[in-house]
C-alpha cells in the first residue's frame, strides 16, 4: 500500500480502533465471548479508543456485544448508519436505493430465480423475504432466526415513508453473475456493489447492495470529521470486501489472517485468525506495549 505507516505500539494510545465484527474480530460462530469482553473492556477502562464497523444492523450487533463500554459511535450496515452504541440511537445516515432500482433488480434476479432479501427502515429496522429457493438462502434465514426484524412477505411493497437500505441475493456463482453484471452496467452510478462467495458456505456467493455512498469507508471519514480525529490517527481491522474502502482511507490497516486475498493484499499488516482472538490479542500486545 502506498500509505504512511504512522502507527506503531508505541503510539497506540494516541489512535482510533475500528473494527469489523463477522470474521474479524468474532468468532467464526458469531459470538463473542464474556472473557473476551472483559478483556476488551479493561482496555477501554484503561483509556482505548475503540468502535466497530459492521455490516450488520444495531438490532443483530448490540445483542452479541452487550455489555461492552463502547464510547464512541458505532458504524453500522455497511455504512448506512452512524449510531449510538448503547441505545441504537442513529446519528445519522446516508442515502437510501432508489425503490425503482428495487423493482428493476426485482425483475430480472425472477429470470434466474433468485429471492433477494430486502432490507427496509422506516422508524424500525425490517427484512424481508419472500421464500428461498437455495440452501445458501435457507442458512442466511436460519442464522437470523432469532432477529425479530425478519418478515416473510407475498409480495415486496413498500410503505411510502420506508426507505430500502440494502438487499441481498445468494445463489451459485452461474446465477448471480448475470445480475451482477446487469446492476453494475445499468446503475453503476447508484448503487455500491459486492460479490464474493459466502465465506461459512462454500460454492454459494452473496452479491449485497447499498446505496454508492454507504461504504464502511465514508462513514470512517465522517466518524473521523465527527471526532475531529485525524483519518492518520485511525487503525482498522477487516475480513472481507466491505472493509477495503475503510482501509484505504485509514492511517493503518489490518487484515486477519483468514481474510480474502485481496484483504489481506491490501492491509500494512496481517496477523492471526478470528477463530484465535487476534484482534483482542493485538489489541493487548499494542496498548501494552509486550
Amino acid at each position: 500500500m502506498n500509505k504512511t505507516k504512522f502507527f506503531s505500539s508505541g503510539n497506540a494510545k494516541e489512535f482510533l480502533f475500528i473494527s469489523d465484527l463477522d470474521g474479524t474480530l468474532l468468532l467464526p460462530n458469531g459470538t463473542f465471548p464474556n472473557e473476551y469482553k472483559e478483556r476488551l473492556n479493561r482496555l477501554i477502562d484503561d483509556g482505548l479508543k475503540f468502535t466497530i464497523a459492521t455490516a450488520r444492523n444495531y438490532d443483530s450487533a448490540h445483542p452479541i456485544l452487550y455489555g461492552l463500554n463502547i464510547r464512541y459511535p458505532v458504524i453500522l450496515f455497511n455504512g448506512v448508519y452512524l449510531a449510538e452504541f448503547q441505545n441504537g440511537n442513529i446519528i445519522e445516515h446516508t442515502q437510501f436505493i432508489d425503490k425503482k432500482v428495487v423493482y428493476s433488480m426485482l425483475e430480472f434476479a425472477k429470470t434466474y430465480a433468485i429471492e433477494p432479501f430486502i432490507y427496509t427502515f422506516g422508524g424500525n429496522h425490517q427484512v424481508y423475504y419472500r421464500e428461498t429457493h437455495n440452501d445458501g438462502s435457507l442458512a442466511y434465514l436460519n442464522s437470523l432466526k432469532k432477529d425479530d426484524r425478519v418478515k416473510q412477505t407475498p409480495e415486496f411493497v413498500f410503505q411510502e415513508d420506508e426507505n430500502v437500505s440494502g438487499f441481498l441475493l445468494i445463489g451459485t456463482r452461474e446465477n448471480l453473475e448475470p445480475i451482477y453484471i446487469n446492476l453494475k452496467e445499468k446503475h453503476f452510478d447508484h448503487l455500491n456493489l459486492y460479490f464474493a462467495e459466502d465465506v461459512s458456505m462454500k460454492g454459494y456467493f452473496w452479491l449485497q447492495s447499498f446505496h454508492q455512498q454507504a461504504t464502511k469507508g465514508n462513514m470512517v471519514k465522517k466518524l473521523s470529521d465527527r471526532l475531529k480525529f485525524s483519518l492518520q490517527k485511525t487503525v482498522v481491522f477487516g475480513d472481507y470486501l466491505n472493509d477495503l474502502d475503510m482501509f484505504q482511507v485509514s492511517g493503518y490497516s489490518v487484515a486477519v489472517e483468514n481474510a480474502l486475498p485481496e484483504v489481506k493484499q491490501s492491509a500494512n499488516q496481517v496477523i492471526g485468525h478470528n477463530g484465535n482472538g487476534a484482534v483482542l490479542d493485538f489489541l493487548e500486545s499494542v496498548w501494552y506495549n509486550v
